[in-house]
């Protein structure tokens, strides 16, 4: 299925952005030629989206050189297309340190989802984007600004460290030449839509991704545009339904630790609960995420946990 000119939303001047499973930025910067510097945020889940999204950009804005890619994480579903994209255009691509080295690495992520090597049930595209060779690792939070041809002011991309869903995510706080800012979340944020088709998301460091939501809460932007979902303008709402998404994991977790548990026995518990049927995929994504969440609880002082006949068990303080 292509990408067509329905998908295409205009925020600001030189700032759009595409809706699509995995939401996509697409800054246009005029050059003296006439034509355009695009910048993409993210680049959608393997090497089909990124041909889609190549031949959108030559479609709508014909001449156009893809000059970067910009990345808020190297999960599959953010990164995928970037291999075909570099292939065909010689485009930059720039991330973060800690997701540069996974995205030229990716089968880490399997190995973190698994525990190990994992089985080659999980080597599927979803999982495991294409290696692809970061050009600019972007250290710490900077402030980067590109010229446009058609205007005195530049085009600020303000690079926002957003950790917690991730090794090192981050956001991009666009300001664009009319003076309209627009903040790419990655999957700091999830839409209200996605929220609740996927209560339970995916989470490497659940205190992390907790100090995430309220540093992004304190931004002024005009819009927010999350990861997976509708944009949004206000922010403070739709941070507080994602934290209230966690806050009910904790609780619920807490609730089943009253009698001590395996984690396996505490995934299963918490599936059933919530009303998901675990396949492969979702027991080693859900599971990684409950992993995270132990761990959190456990530096709370909430839960501890003791070796009992070869088996460790979790349990509510």
């Amino acid at each position: 299925m292509s990408v067509t000119n329905d998908q295409l939303v205009r925020l600001s001047t030189h700032i759009f952005y595409l809706k699509m499973p995995t939401n996509t930025g697409l800054i246009t910067i005029p050059q003296q030629d006439g034509k355009f510097d695009i910048y993409l945020v993210d680049s959608g889940n393997d090497e089909t989206n990124g041909a889609r999204l190549l031949d959108f950009i030559k479609e709508r804005f014909p001449g156009s050189n893809l000059r970067a890619i910009l990345n808020t994480h190297s999960h599959a579903d953010h990164c995928g297309g970037n291999s075909y994209l570099v292939r065909e255009t010689g485009c930059e691509v720039w991330t973060s340190k800690g997701e540069a080295y996974l995205m030229e690495f990716p089968e880490i992520e399997t190995q973190l989802v698994w525990g190990g090597t994992p089985i080659h049930d999980l080597r599927s595209k979803y999982l495991l984007a294409l290696p692809c060779r970061v050009t600019r690792v972007l250290e710490g939070e900077c402030e980067i600004f590109v010229p446009c041809a058609d205007s005195s002011e530049n085009i600020s991309i303000k690079v926002i460290s957003l950790p917690g869903h991730y090794v090192d995510q981050v956001g991009f706080l666009i300001g664009d030449t009319d003076g309209k800012k627009v903040m790419f979340a990655g999957d700091v944020l999830s839409g209200r839509n996605s929220i609740g088709k996927h209560w339970i998301q995916y989470l490497l460091d659940e205190t992390k991704t907790k100090e995430s939501l309220r540093k992004i809460s304190t931004f002024d932007a005009d819009f927010f545009i999350p990861g997976h979902g509708d944009i949004v303008t206000d922010v403070e709402g739709i941070s507080e339904l994602n934290m209230l998404a966690i806050l009910e994991t904790e609780d619920m977790i807490l609730d089943e630790l009253k009698s001590p548990k395996t984690m396996e026995e505490l995934l299963k518990a918490v599936a059933d609960r919530s009303g998901i049927t675990l396949k492969t995929s979702q027991f080693c994504l859900i599971g990684s995420t409950i992993r995270s969440y132990l761990s959190g609880l456990y530096e709370e002082g909430k839960i501890k946990y003791f070796i009992e006949n070869n088996r460790m068990l979790w349990q509510k303080q």
